[in-house]
């Protein structure tokens, strides 16, 4: 079995995650380092993701820095950061870290928000400091669990995939790593980690997809979910590409016009895709022109509107927009911009 320092390694070779640079002297390209930012919690993924790239970071010409996110929600907020802190003085790597003003346990979208603002922040600090890449502690098991929750919430079997390795500037090294080889590697070279105390909440969908769904899954299976996982990843994965030839080649095809408001879709346009890419087509439609995750039975619903006799109708997608049918086009509108009609 391959340990985790190979297993790093290897997903480094295949990602070619080497920056180059030219020498003058000799024309020729030669490695340098890649300053790369570890986003560390204290927890038992991201301490590992320290403990390991440091260990690699000769080997792999690596020049780490290490950035800690304070959000100042749980009593022992400080002592990680301080704890974090003690970690990178350790290695003598450079510290950074980020304290949220704006966000209050129990506030609506507390953990979308909050995932936002890290997202925000560590790529400021990435031009800041002139880094490469942001590496994450995702391990196998989020992997698991975030395909399981997009299924949850309705999600197209087109869009059933998990997170990439690679999504620049964000980096995941350990993916393809088990929670339960971290925290052996952890143990067996006397590491501590903290424990985030929320990670045991049934409040959040999340940890009871962890703590209830997946043990159930991994007993019906007899500990194949994972295998499960990878495949329909992979199915999706290439179902996913298919649809993005054909939605390219009918965009150049059809004759989409702007109206007043937001882009439309000619009806005649649409009629010319099969059901399965008109599918994709009004979804990306929608989730482009509003950053809304579009779910498969809201998608369902405006095709039930679409295949029904009446060819005047509005669809509320948001307090925000409204999907407007008006007889030969679909068009995306701002509620607050147009006034208030009812359907049919």
């Amino acid at each position: 079995m391959e340990s985790l320092l190979q297993k790093i390694r290897k997903n480094w070779e295949t990602h070619q995650l080497s920056v180059f640079k030219t020498k003058p002297k000799y024309k020729k390209s030669i490695k340098k380092p890649l300053k790369l930012i570890l986003c560390v919690s204290g927890g038992c993924d991201s301490v590992s993701l320290l403990h390991l790239l440091q260990r690699l970071s000769s080997l792999l010409l690596l020049k780490l820095h290490v950035l800690h996110f304070n959000h100042q929600l749980r009593p022992e907020a400080d002592h990680e950061q301080a704890f974090v802190k003690s970690l990178a003085e350790q290695y003598k790597i450079p510290f950074h870290f980020k304290t949220a003003k704006h966000l209050k346990p129990g506030q609506a979208r507390l953990q979308e928000t909050a995932r936002e603002w890290r997202i925000e922040e560590s790529i400021k600090i990435l031009k800041n400091i002139g880094a490469d890449c942001i590496a994450t502690g995702h391990h196998a098991d989020d992997q698991t669990e975030t395909l399981l929750l997009k299924w949850l919430r309705g999600a197209h079997i087109s869009n059933l995939q998990g997170m990439l390795w690679k999504n620049p500037p964000f980096i995941r090294p350990l993916l393809n790593c088990g929670k339960k080889e971290l925290m052996q590697y952890l143990k067996s070279n006397n590491f501590s980690w903290m424990e985030d105390s929320t990670n045991l909440s049934s409040a959040y969908l999340r940890n009871r997809v962890r703590m209830e769904l997946i043990p159930l899954l991994n007993e019906l299976t007899r500990e194949g979910l994972d295998s499960r996982i990878n495949d329909l990843n992979e199915q999706s994965s290439l179902f996913r590409e298919w649809l993005d030839r054909e939605y390219a080649e009918w965009e150049i095809a059809a004759r989409s016009t702007e109206s007043k408001y937001d882009y439309t879709i000619s009806l005649d346009d649409l009629d010319k895709a099969n059901r399965l890419l008109q599918e994709e087509i009004i979804y990306k439609f929608i989730s482009t022109k509003t950053n809304m995750e579009l779910s498969y039975k809201n998608l369902r619903s405006i095709f039930e509107l679409l295949l029904s006799e009446n060819k005047h109708w509005e669809y509320s997608l948001s307090e925000e927009w409204k999907l407007v049918n008006s007889g030969n086009e679909l068009s995306l509108q701002n509620k607050a911009e147009t006034p208030a009609k009812h359907v049919n």
